[in-house]
C-alpha cells in the first residue's frame, strides 16, 4: 500500500495547508480594512460636497480681525495657556532650572494641592467662563508635572520625554490667541465650525438649493452632546469607579461573582428601552426638579419632559457598567505584592486603596473614563426619545435640544432627496462625529501607553 494512502486511512484525508489558512485569514482582515477605508471614503467625499456647495455661494472661511479681544477673558486665558507652555518648555528641554527652583513651590503641603485641583472650579462658578478654568486647570497640570520633574531630578532617576503635552499647549495657545483676536467668522468652514445657528431647511423654490436663510452652525449640536456626554460621566465615574474599587479591594469572591455579571447585564439592554425608560420614568421626575428651579427663578423658562439632563441620567447608566468593568480590570491587574507591602509598613486598608491601588492603576482607570466619554457622545437612539429633536443650544437643560446623532437619526428616518443640502449635512455631522470619536479613542489609547506602570 502507497504510505500516503496508508496515513489517509489511518488518520483521516489530508487536511488544508497552513498557506491556506493563512490567505483566508488574510483576506479577511483586508476585507475588514477595505469596509472601513470605504466608509471613510463615502462620510468624506460627502461632506466636501456639502462644503464645495456651501462655498459656492459663501465661500470657504471669512472672519473679521478685532485685538480689542486680548483684553477680555480670552486674553487671560492666552496669558494662562502661555504660561503653562513656557512651564512645560522647561520640563522638556531645560530640566536642570527645576533644580534651583524652591522645594516649598515645587512640593507643597497636600492641603495646597487639593485646593489648587479646587481652584478652577471656583474660577468657573465666579467668572462664568469655561474657558479661562480650564486654562487655569492646565497651568496647575504643567505645574504638579514640574513637582514630579524635581523629585526625579533628586533621585537621579530617567524617564521617557513625552512632548505630547507640550504639542498641545502650543495647540492650544494659537487657537485662543486666533478666536480672541477675530470675530463673525463665516463662510463654509467658518459657519460649520464656528456658529451656534443650525437651520439646514428653509423655504426654497428649489429644495436641492441652498437658501439664505440657511444656517449650518454645527456647535448647536456639538455643545448638546458634551453636555450629554460630560453629564453622564458626572454620574458614571463616581458610581462606577467606586463599585471597581468595592469589588477588587472590598467585597467577597461570592458577592463579586453576583454584582459583576448584574453590572454587565446593563450593558445588553437595548438603547431604545433605556431611552424609554428616561422618557417614562427619569423624564417626570426632571420636570419636578425644573419646576421647583423656575419657581425659584434658577431658569428663565419652565422645563420639558424631554431634555439634556434626561439624556445624561440615562446615558450615564449606559456607560456604568464600561467604566466599572474596565477600573476593576485595571485595579486587579496590580501586583498584589504592592498591597501586602503598603499594608506591611502599617497603612490602612483605605489609605492602601487610594495611595497605592488607584495610583498604581491610574491609567487604566483615566483610559476607561475616555472610552466611556467616547461612547457617550456616539450614543444614538437614547439620546433622540431623552433629550429631544430641537437643534437649538441653550444653557437651560431644562428644556429639549439635539444631539449630533439625534440630527443624523431624525434625518435619515425624513424625506430626503438625493444630492439636496439637507442630505449632505447627514455627511458632514457623521464626519465631524467620527473624528472627535477616533481622537478620543486615540486618547485613551495614548493614556494607555503612555502612563501604564509595568511591574
Amino acid at each position: 500500500m502507497d504510505p500516503m494512502e496508508h496515513l489517509e486511512k489511518k488518520y483521516g484525508p489530508k487536511k488544508a495547508s497552513r498557506i491556506n489558512a493563512r490567505n483566508i485569514l488574510f483576506m479577511t482582515s483586508l476585507s475588514v480594512i477595505l469596509i472601513t477605508l470605504g466608509i471613510i471614503q463615502t462620510l468624506l467625499f460627502e461632506a466636501m460636497s456639502f462644503f464645495s456647495q456651501v462655498a459656492d455661494a459663501r465661500g470657504w472661511f471669512t472672519f473679521e480681525v478685532d485685538a480689542s479681544g486680548l483684553s477680555s477673558l480670552g486674553g487671560i486665558s492666552l496669558i494662562l495657556l502661555l504660561l503653562a507652555l513656557a512651564g512645560e518648555y522647561v520640563i522638556q528641554f531645560k530640566p536642570d532650572r527645576l533644580e534651583r527652583a524652591d522645594k516649598d513651590l515645587m512640593l507643597p503641603p497636600k492641603s495646597i494641592n487639593t485646593f489648587a485641583l479646587l481652584f478652577p472650579v471656583f474660577v468657573w462658578l465666579g467668572s462664568g467662563s469655561f474657558l479661562v478654568s480650564i486654562s487655569l486647570a492646565g497651568l496647575i497640570f504643567v505645574w504638579r508635572r514640574a513637582g514630579k520633574a524635581y523629585l526625579v531630578l533628586s533621585g537621579k532617576s530617567e524617564t521617557t520625554p513625552d512632548r505630547s503635552v507640550l504639542y498641545f499647549l502650543g495647540f492650544s495657545s494659537l487657537a485662543v490667541l486666533f478666536f480672541s483676536i477675530t470675530n463673525n467668522h463665516g463662510g463654509a468652514f467658518g459657519e460649520f465650525f464656528f456658529q451656534t445657528q443650525w437651520t439646514p431647511t428653509g423655504a426654497c423654490a428649489d429644495r436641492r438649493a441652498l437658501c439664505e436663510n440657511m444656517s449650518f452652525g454645527v456647535n448647536s449640536l456639538l455643545l448638546t452632546t458634551l453636555q450629554v456626554a460630560f453629564g453622564a460621566l458626572f454620574i458614571a465615574v463616581p458610581l462606577g469607579v467606586g463599585c471597581a474599587i468595592y469589588l477588587s479591594e472590598y467585597a467577597s469572591p461570592r458577592l463579586v461573582a453576583v454584582v459583576k455579571p448584574t453590572l454587565e447585564l446593563l450593558a445588553g439592554v437595548p438603547s431604545v428601552v433605556y431611552g424609554f425608560f428616561a422618557f417614562i420614568y427619569i423624564g417626570p421626575l426632571v420636570v419636578e426638579v425644573g419646576d421647583y428651579a423656575f419657581a425659584q427663578g434658577w431658569i428663565d423658562a419652565p422645563p420639558n419632559v424631554l431634555n439634556p439632563i434626561n439624556g445624561a441620567i440615562v446615558v450615564g447608566v449606559m456607560i456604568l457598567p464600561l467604566v466599572a468593568s474596565m477600573s476593576e480590570d485595571a485595579l486587579r491587574a496590580v501586583p498584589n505584592e504592592l498591597r501586602e507591602g503598603s499594608l506591611a509598613l502599617g497603612a490602612t486598608k483605605i489609605e492602601t486603596t487610594f495611595n497605592v491601588m488607584i495610583q498604581a492603576s491610574l491609567s487604566g482607570i483615566i483610559a476607561s473614563i475616555i472610552l466611556a466619554l467616547s461612547r457617550a457622545v456616539g450614543e444614538t437612539m437614547a439620546v433622540t426619545l431623552a433629550v429631544g429633536t430641537v437643534a437649538v443650544y441653550t444653557s437651560n437643560m431644562f428644556l429639549p435640544a439635539q444631539t449630533m446623532t439625534a440630527y443624523i437619526a431624525q434625518r435619515v428616518g425624513g424625506d430626503l432627496p438625493f444630492g439636496e443640502i439637507g442630505y449632505l449635512t447627514i455627511f458632514a455631522v457623521g464626519l465631524y462625529l467620527f473624528v472627535i470619536t477616533l481622537c478620543l479613542n486615540l486618547l485613551g489609547n495614548k493614556v494607555l501607553s503612555a502612563y501604564r506602570e509595568a511591574y
